[in-house]
C-alpha cells in the first residue's frame, strides 16, 4: 500500500503518504475490512421490501402501453429506523451496490435511477430542496422559494430518470420543527410521490416516526424496516461477526467465557449492530498497529478508552461490573431531540 506512486496534487495522498510507517498496515487493514459485508436476517427484510417497492415503481399506469418512465403509477415510500450505528446506511448501500440496476448510483451522471444525499444538521426544507438539486447537478444561480425548488426537484429527477430518491439522516429535516412546517415537509414528499411519481426512501433515528404519524395519508404510503437494538439472543450473532472479520484480517483471537468480551461489545457499541461492527474493526487495526498476531480484550479497552476519554474503572471492557456502566456516544449523553435551533444556542450564549 505504501510503495503506491504518490499523487503530489492530492491533498488526502500527501497526507497518507506523512503517516508513520506502522499506521499503514492499520488503515490498509481498515479499508479491506470495510468491504467486508456481514449480512444478517434484517438484510432479507430489508431486500424484501426494497423489492416490493421497485416492483410498485415499475408498475404502468396503462397496462395497455409498453413500461416506461411516462408510463408508471404514483410512488410509494420506506423507511429505515434505528438508532445511530444500528447499521442502515450501510445495508442499504449493500443492497444498491450488489443491485445490478442501481449499481453506479455514486455517480449522479449514471444510468443509474437512484440519486441518494445526506441531509445536512440543520437542515430546512429550502436546504433540503438545494442539497437535491445540487446532487443531481443542476447549476442554482440563484434563491427560490421552497415550492419553486421541489417543483424542479420533481422535474429534474424525472428528467434524469432518477425515479428513486434516498435521503439519509432524514431526522435533521423534522428535528425541533413546528407542526405546520413538519406538515410542510410531509406535503412537499406526498407531492414527490403522488404526482411527480418519486419513490422515495427516507433513513433516521426513532424520532421520525412522531413526523411520519403526524399525516395519515404519507404513514400509509410509507413502509418501515425496523434496526433494532441488540439483545442477549443476539450474541451468538455479534460473535459470528467478529470471528469473520479476525479470519479477514489473518489474526487469531483470544477470549474466556469469563471475559464477556461479546457482551462487554455489545454495551460498549450502545447495543448498536453497526457500531460494534465499527469497534470490532478499529480493534483489530489497533492490534495490526501494534504487530500484535492475536486480538484480545484490552484492543477493545484501547479503542474505547481513545473515543471516550474515561479512565479504567468506567472501561466496560475493563471494569467487573461492566454492565451497570451508562455508555454515551460522547462525554454528554444524547439528546434523542436531536440538536437546539441556532435561536436556542445564541441565547444560550447572551
Amino acid at each position: 500500500m505504501m510503495n503506491k506512486p504518490i499523487n503530489h496534487n492530492d491533498p488526502i495522498a500527501r497526507l497518507r503518504a506523512s503517516l508513520p510507517e506502522e499506521f499503514g498496515e492499520q488503515y490498509a487493514t481498515i479499508e479491506a475490512l470495510r468491504t467486508k459485508f456481514v449480512r444478517t436476517e434484517r438484510d432479507g427484510q430489508l431486500a424484501e421490501q426494497m423489492n416490493l417497492l421497485i416492483n410498485n415503481a415499475v408498475q404502468c399506469r396503462d397496462p395497455n402501453l409498453p413500461p416506461s418512465l411516462d408510463n408508471r403509477i404514483e410512488g410509494k415510500g420506506l423507511a429505515l429506523i434505528g438508532s445511530t450505528g444500528a447499521g442502515k446506511t450501510t445495508s442499504l448501500r449493500d443492497f444498491f451496490r450488489n443491485h445490478a440496476v442501481f449499481a453506479g448510483y455514486r455517480d449522479p451522471a449514471s444510468v443509474s435511477p437512484l440519486l441518494w444525499l445526506s441531509a445536512p444538521s440543520p437542515c430546512t426544507i429550502i436546504q433540503l430542496g438545494r442539497k437535491i438539486l445540487i446532487a443531481s447537478g443542476y447549476p442554482l444561480e440563484r434563491e427560490l422559494p421552497a415550492h419553486r425548488l421541489f417543483e424542479i426537484v420533481g422535474q429534474r429527477l424525472n428528467a434524469m430518470g432518477k425515479i428513486v430518491l434516498a435521503i439519509e439522516e432524514f431526522q435533521h429535516v423534522v428535528h425541533n420543527v413546528p407542526v405546520k412546517d413538519q406538515q410542510a415537509v410531509a406535503d412537499i414528499l406526498k407531492h414527490l410521490m403522488e404526482v411527480e411519481r418519486i419513490t422515495v426512501i427516507l433513513s433516521g433515528i426513532e424520532t421520525l416516526l412522531p413526523f411520519l404519524a403526524l399525516d395519515p395519508q404519507l404513514d400509509r404510503r410509507i413502509s418501515k424496516v425496523y434496526f433494532h437494538r441488540l439483545t442477549p439472543a443476539d450474541l451468538d450473532k455479534v460473535a459470528d461477526m467478529v470471528h469473520a472479520y479476525v479470519e479477514e484480517a489473518g489474526l487469531e483471537i483470544a477470549y474466556s467465557d469469563n471475559d464477556a468480551l461479546f457482551p462487554r461489545l455489545v454495551h460498549a457499541s450502545l447495543h448498536a449492530w453497526g457500531l460494534s461492527i465499527e469497534n470490532t474493526i478499529a480493534a483489530i487495526a489497533l492490534c495490526k498497529q501494534q504487530g500484535d498476531a492475536t486480538l484480545t480484550k484490552e484492543h477493545f479497552a484501547s479503542v474505547y478508552a481513545a473515543k471516550s476519554g474515561k479512565s479504567a474503572p468506567e472501561n466496560p471492557f475493563l471494569a467487573d461490573r461492566w454492565h451497570e456502566i451508562v455508555c454515551k456516544t460522547a462525554v454528554h449523553e444524547a439528546d434523542p431531540a436531536g440538536p437546539p435551533l441556532a435561536t436556542e444556542r445564541d441565547k444560550d450564549r447572551r
